[in-house]
């Protein structure tokens, strides 16, 4: 009997351990159709602000030539329509000079680098 509730105390706290990491990865959810401002920070790492103004770090891998140009334009491209930008997503970079380059993202994460 003290074994069961052992292992049942042992599964709740695990539970209950486990749910702010899951939160945590759903704030993480960056919708390309609700970026309101990029900064790239270097050829790996790009900052977005979304419409309620949380920020979100972007990492391209691998580093993403032409993208820290002043005039270069972001576009990213995500396979729905409404899902977050994850890894394996496209951005686009639009280089004056160079033309169009594609990169993949590597992942999203909440929060500034």
């Amino acid at each position: 009997m003290k074994r069961k509730n052992a292992v049942l105390v042992g599964a709740l706290a695990g539970a209950m351990l486990a749910t702010p990491v899951l939160a945590a990865a759903d704030d993480a959810c960056l919708k390309h159709n609700r970026i309101f401002s990029t900064k790239v920070i270097n050829e790996t790492t790009v900052l977005a602000t979304d419409l309620q103004h949380n920020q979100f770090t972007i990492h391209v891998n691998p580093g993403c030539p032409g993208i820290t140009y002043g005039g270069s334009r972001l576009v990213f491209r995500t396979w729905q329509n409404l899902a977050c930008v994850d890894k394996g997503d496209l951005v686009g970079v639009q280089v004056p000079g160079m033309g169009f380059v594609t990169c993949a993202i590597n992942g999203v994460t909440a929060g500034a680098p």
